[in-house]
């Protein structure tokens, strides 16, 4: 019963096989086919020089005989010729038409099947060979990949045109029988090797295919652990960068609140008015700065995890500005600098107003920290082409070509003191350069030593609008 069982499985062609008999084992057959017919066209060429060269001009049966070969060689290179043609332009140097590829292996199944038979009969008028039968049979179960039900059909109606021919040409009894028995004989054997050709050639293409799944998935595999591990080393980079953040730069900073609020509790009662306004300003400078210094950390935090996306609005520059400086104010105050807003009140750019005002926020803060008391910073907005060009000038102590080079740097913690030895992270500029990059656009700042610094940075295609008469 298992037997059974295997003999009907052998014979299922499943949907995966399908797809194979369909696109591989046909693009196989085809291939096969050309270079058969490359092959048989010289072959074919050769019989006809050959019996033409020998043609006996007698009208005996021998004559007659080498009259059918060489015509029927002659019909080969015909067939073959077009067959190589076809498949080549169709097939090889162009995937242009399948269809005309797929009757050209047609046309070669029936030549073979027919054409073995039909040279054998021919033959029995002066040999009792069958060799051309012979032939095209082992031809086509190497050559040719047939399905097995169709092998079947195909090797049974090989040998009946054999069997009718042979009865139709061979006389003599003996012989026919031999050939008869012979010629069932190779015609059973072609079978085998078609279906064993058959299930080696199909079962090798699952293989490589199941190989090929394996390998992509493998890469695929290999790419998303790739990734993993650069997140996980972005990641732990972040970790590391926030505890050294923690445990340094914002540790000094609440170090001096502790300091100047133990020195104001233990020294009250003695202290005058005026020395406790001086420590509540430090005080007051202290808390704001080590404020924002939290914020950029947040923020600076979310924007290496991937988490911030621009939501973008239709926002009024100058009153963003405005509400900026208004909410640093006393940063300014403490340093006795001047704010001019030189933005047009009517200038309208589409972004978002939340991360623009961190970037205005991180940029007037870094010029507050380097400019001297009794300075002055200004903000201005240019728009050309669809962009708009945003700039923070200072009139501070500028910076080196060697301190430019650092600022944007990823990965490059660089953080200098301000005139009155203010300490920084050194995440605002970062976080600045993130956003601007999130929006499409790009920062950049132009300094020399002594005569300040220009901070610029652009809002590509920001559908900018002025609206007159505001």
């Amino acid at each position: 019963m298992a037997t059974l069982h295997k003999f009907v499985d052998f014979f299922k062609i499943s949907e995966d096989d399908q797809k194979i008999i369909e696109t591989d084992i046909r693009d196989e057959n085809i291939r096969r086919i050309f270079y058969l017919s490359l092959i048989g066209l010289p072959v074919s060429l050769l019989h006809v020089i050959i019996f033409t060269l020998h043609l006996n001009s007698s009208s005996g049966v021998e004559h007659k005989w080498q009259i059918s070969i060489l015509s029927i060689h002659s019909f080969i290179i015909v067939i073959l010729g077009i067959v190589s043609l076809s498949i080549y332009f169709s097939f090889i140097k162009k995937r242009s038409n399948l269809w005309l590829a797929k009757i050209c292996i047609v046309v070669v199944e029936l030549f073979l099947l027919v054409g073995g038979a039909t040279i054998s009969a021919v033959d029995q008028m002066v040999t009792t060979a069958i060799n051309p039968f012979i032939a095209t049979s082992i031809i086509s179960s190497i050559v040719l990949l047939i399905r097995p039900v169709y092998s079947i059909i195909y090797y049974a109606a090989s040998f009946l045109i054999f069997y009718l021919l042979m009865n139709y040409m061979q006389a003599d009894p003996d012989v026919l029988i031999s050939n008869n028995v012979n010629g069932l004989t190779f015609a059973g054997s072609g079978l085998c090797l078609s279906l064993i050709f058959w299930k080696m050639h199909l079962t090798r293409i699952k293989q490589h295919k199941l190989i090929d799944k394996q390998k992509n998935e493998l890469i695929e595999n290999y790419d998303k652990l790739k990734f993993y591990s650069e997140e996980l080393k972005e990641s732990n980079t972040t970790k590391d960068k926030l505890i050294s953040v923690i445990a340094h730069d914002l540790r000094s900073p609440l170090a001096s609140l502790i300091n100047t609020t133990k020195l104001l509790t233990e020294n009250f009662e003695i202290m005058n008015h005026d020395e406790i306004k001086k420590i509540m300003v430090l005080l007051n400078k202290e808390t704001e700065l080590t404020f924002e210094s939290l914020n950029n950390l947040l923020l600076w935090s979310k924007t290496q995890r991937k988490k911030l996306k621009p939501v973008l609005e239709q926002i009024n520059f100058n009153q963003l500005v405005e509400q900026t400086h208004l909410q640093i104010e006393s940063l300014f105050k403490q340093k006795n600098i001047t704010f001019s807003n030189q933005i047009e009140v009517g200038i309208e750019i589409q972004a978002d107003p939340s991360m623009i005002q961190s970037v205005i926020k991180n940029l007037l803060i870094n010029s507050i920290k380097f400019t001297p008391n009794g300075g002055h910073i200004s903000s201005e907005v240019s728009i050309a082409n669809d962009t708009a060009v945003v700039s923070i000038h200072d009139n501070g102590i500028g910076m080196k070509p060697g301190i430019i080079a650092k600022l944007f740097k990823q990965n490059v913690e660089f953080t200098t003191r301000g005139t009155e030895n203010e300490k920084g992270t050194g995440l605002g500029l970062q976080i600045c350069k993130e956003f601007i990059e999130l929006h499409g656009g790009q920062i950049w700042v132009e300094s020399q030593p002594t005569k300040g610094t220009t901070f610029y940075f652009s809002l590509p295609n920001p559908k900018s609008t002025k609206q007159v008469g505001n």
